[in-house]
């Protein structure tokens, strides 16, 4: 007797296969998130996970009157303390930030600007389509989906221009 099991567990590996990428992409899912308590105002875009650490955040530190800007990328061949500039374009909007890199915990090198002025950053977040942002060699696309909502509240809430 020749039992044929090629074709099933060929389809149970694809379906293994699927389910396991489906669980990465949705550990990999960034959403935006725009949060106020007690003087601090953040807008940003982050995995699902609230441990991992958001890929762009905008704080505004409302009792201070001070707004930072993080891109939490790898910027290759950066030491902390190097000047970056942090661009960020959509549609036809622009903005620069000077900022420098800076390390983490973790040991990632990584852009940050303080003192910034927020309103040139958020007319760029408010353009539709995805936004564009690049510190030394490091680049990444910001979708526009839950953006607007997030900006709008980020907006209320941070009086800072």
């Amino acid at each position: 007797m020749r039992v044929r099991v090629g074709v099933p567990l060929a389809l149970a590996a694809c379906l293994l296969a699927a389910a396991q990428a489906s669980t990465a992409r949705a550990e990999d899912n960034l959403i935006w998130t725009g949060k106020a308590s007690e003087g601090l105002i953040s807008l940003s875009y982050a995995p699902l996970d609230p441990a991992k650490a958001p890929l762009f955040l905008l704080s505004c530190f409302d009792a201070m009157g001070i707004a930072v800007l993080d891109l939490r990328r790898e910027i290759a061949g950066a030491k902390p303390g190097d000047a970056l500039t942090i661009a960020l374009s959509a549609g036809d909007a622009k903005a620069e930030v000077k900022g420098e890199a800076a390390r983490d915990d973790a040991g990632m090198t990584f852009a940050e600007a303080s003192e910034i002025a927020v309103k040139p950053v958020l007319e760029v977040l408010r353009q539709a389509g995805p936004a564009t942002v690049t510190a030394g060699g490091a680049s990444v696309s910001l979708s526009d989906e839950g953006r607007a909502q997030a900006v709008e509240r980020f907006t209320k809430d941070c009086p800072l221009e």
